[in-house]
């Protein structure tokens, strides 16, 4: 699968990414990796709160392919464009709702 992602550069405050940047040594994640996946759940929250919008019309073809891929290759923007909640997965309750 050929990477959809784009170069960006952000304005932050020290102090936020210092915490960020601890954040991701503990998880062993990368910093660009929390922040893909922060912005998907943001956005993904976001768009629930737009008026007529359906998630579920975002699936329709996914998965669909006319060549064989790695399925774990470019998951972070799949999960975007589903509108899948990268932490809930398919359920529409977080683990905060419990």
């Amino acid at each position: 699968m050929e990477s959809t992602m784009k170069r960006t550069t952000i304005m932050i405050e020290r102090d936020l990414l210092y915490e960020l940047q601890q954040l991701a040594y503990q998880q062993d994640v990368s910093t660009a990796q929390m922040i893909r996946e922060a912005l998907a759940m943001y956005v993904t929250e976001q768009q629930k709160k737009l008026p007529g919008t359906n998630p579920l019309l975002a699936l329709a073809g996914l998965g669909a392919s006319a060549q064989e891929t790695d399925v774990a290759d470019g998951w972070d923007e799949l999960m975007l464009q589903a509108g899948i909640d990268p932490i809930a997965g398919w359920s529409s309750r977080h683990e905060s709702d419990h």
